[in-house]
């Protein structure tokens, strides 16, 4: 009877075109691997990208070839694998075999939830110091694993957990150590909960390689196995923040100036200190706008630490301000929830009043050149009055009048010239000899200085000279002579 049902069996084994591999159940937060198995001369596979919404990744595919009576039979294995957090159906697929398509059946795949191992012979423990949070605010967040001493294991299998919602930063842990029989290791991570609601870790697992008592060991060395090993779940209260606000913590705002009165050209430098404990990594980039004036800003520093278990830092920055006339520096202002207090605080720095000796004069000494330059002009463009009087003259009279009248106006013709040429030449490129006569970086710098925002690279060489004392002169007048010469200045 057992011979007869067994060949019943084998054909329709081997007639078998698509067979589907996949477990009936997965753990959550592991992989859920199935396999297609086609067999036929010319095989085409669907392009599987997703199942139920979760993206599929195709790992590989094998081949094997079976001879059985003289007839040569080559199977194609496709693996695919994906990562559902529910229940989900496999769904049929259209296999085209030879010319042929065949479909295969749908299957139910169950998510079984994990449970934390309970073993005298090792334990994971997952922890934090505080299940209700706000969004931003910091969670130590602790990994403790532990084994027996005299455990022969061979190797950790560990992947650094993916804290879904939450932002992570690894923490220096403490060396390993021993409590009683056992030897602990331990991780510690800083979590910050992106959204509210209440947010859930999962289990996190190791692998632990040991010696397989059920087997032998071989000519290589040990036979080994690999115990999965479970830890507890965590379930994390989070509330959201005020509206519009992204701090919380308490902080501080340091401000400082080099000065609050300068010459016309010079620079200030503004600089700007937030401290505290809080989610600072949260702290947006501050950018000074100060209406006419030209602001430089350098990169921010950034220094993060703990300090008695609690999360924080100082956020540093400077800026080089330079203008043509008086201004002011405003305030800085940062909101911030405090969750001692339960309220949202405001703090704001200092505002200062910068003074720019020199500018007021400039511009009239200007306006001075522009009244001498017209003043020039002037007989040129001047409405002359003529009055007509009869003279009696004599012959001899006339021709007196008449040379004297040519050489004064050959005299003031000459004069004429002479002015204009020598304007001509004092006026042509003013600038560019000015600049040649740069003896010291500060020198050139409060030369260039009136003409910011005229050119971008003009601008940095500009903000170069504030920055730097000791840059290479002879090259700087040059490349400034070159963009002179291209602007026509």
């Amino acid at each position: 009877m057992i011979k007869v049902l067994f060949l019943l069996i084998i054909p329709f084994i081997l007639n078998a075109q698509v067979i589907v591999t996949a477990p009936k159940i997965f753990l959550a937060g592991e992989a859920v691997v199935f396999n297609i198995s086609a067999s036929g001369s010319d095989v085409d596979f669907p392009d599987i990208k997703e199942i139920s919404g979760f993206v599929v990744q195709k790992v590989g595919t094998s081949s094997q070839t079976s001879i059985i009576n003289g007839v040569v039979n080559q199977t194609l294995i496709r693996q695919y694998k994906f990562f559902p957090t529910k229940d989900i159906i496999l769904p049929s697929f259209d296999i085209k075999i030879d010319g042929k398509v065949e479909k295969t059946k749908s299957q139910k795949i169950i998510l079984q939830k994990v449970s934390k191992t309970k073993s005298n012979m090792f334990d994971l423990i997952i922890k934090v110091n505080k299940n209700k949070v706000y969004v931003g605010e910091e969670i130590l967040f602790t990994m403790i694993f532990k084994y027996k001493k005299n455990m022969q294991l061979y190797d950790l299998q560990f992947t650094p957990p993916n804290f879904e919602n939450f932002w992570s930063k690894q923490l220096k842990s403490p060396k390993q150590q021993y409590d009683n029989l056992y030897v602990v290791q331990e991780l510690n991570f800083l979590l910050f909960a992106q959204k509210s609601g209440i947010l859930e870790i999962q289990p996190l697992k190791i692998g632990v390689v040991v010696p397989d008592s059920n087997q032998r060991n071989n000519f290589f060395g040990a036979v080994t196995k690999t115990k999965l090993v479970y830890s507890n779940d965590l379930k994390i209260d989070v509330k959201s923040l005020p509206k519009d606000i992204n701090l919380i913590g308490d902080f501080k705002i340091k401000t400082k100036i080099d000065k609050n009165s300068i010459k016309f050209g010079e620079a200030v430098s503004f600089q700007l200190e937030i401290s505290g404990r809080g989610n600072i990594d949260d702290l947006e980039e501050y950018n000074l706008d100060i209406p006419n004036a030209t602001v430089y800003d350098n990169p921010s520093q950034k220094d993060f630490n703990i300090k008695n278990g609690k999360y924080g830092g100082i956020y540093k920055k400077s800026y080089s301000i330079v203008a043509q006339e008086d201004f002011i520096i405003p305030t800085v202002v940062l909101k911030y929830f405090d969750k001692n207090s339960q309220k949202v605080k405001t703090i704001k720095s200092d505002e200062y009043k910068i003074k720019v000796d020199g500018a007021v004069g400039v511009k009239k000494q200007l306006e001075v050149k522009e009244e001498r330059v017209a003043k020039i002009e002037v007989p040129k463009a001047q409405e002359q009055k003529i009055v007509t009087k009869v003279i009696e003259t004599s012959n001899n009279d006339k021709i007196l009048f008449f040379v004297l009248g040519f050489i004064l106006s050959s005299a003031i013709f000459i004069l004429y010239l002479t002015v204009k040429n020598r304007q001509i030449k004092e006026e042509d490129m003013p600038l560019q000899k000015t600049i040649k006569r740069c003896t010291t970086s500060e020198e050139l710098l409060k030369k260039l200085v009136p003409y910011i925002n005229i050119d971008e690279n003009l601008d940095k060489i500009i903000y170069e000279l504030e920055q730097n004392d000791n840059v290479d002169l002879r090259s700087i007048k040059k490349q400034v002579q070159n963009i002179l010469k291209e602007l026509k200045l």
